[in-house]
């Protein structure tokens, strides 16, 4: 698997993640005053954040296994076709 690019999708992903976070903190703000209410728009940036870095990483690295079976199964369906035909020559 290639981690530089499993490395970048995450940082990407967490980047966007923590834009939207920050944006939906300042777009709906809460109307309590209380000490846990305040600094509101850094907590949901860090969640936006983390739940964007574990969705890239996931889907680069399930998109990186794919693309591997997909080789796999290539290698598996040439390597068949030429058993198949070194039989038909012995025939």
């Amino acid at each position: 698997m290639n981690t530089k690019l499993i490395a970048f999708s995450a940082i990407v992903t967490a980047g966007l993640g923590a834009g939207i976070g920050f944006i939906v903190a300042y777009l709906l703000p809460t109307p309590y005053t209380s000490q846990m209410y305040k600094d509101l728009g850094q907590k949901y940036a860090i969640a936006g954040a983390v739940a964007g870095l574990f969705i890239g990483s996931s889907q680069e690295m399930i998109r990186e296994l794919k693309q591997e079976r997909d080789a796999e199964e290539e290698f598996l369906r040439d390597f068949n076709k030429a058993v198949r035909s070194v039989s038909k020559r012995e025939d």
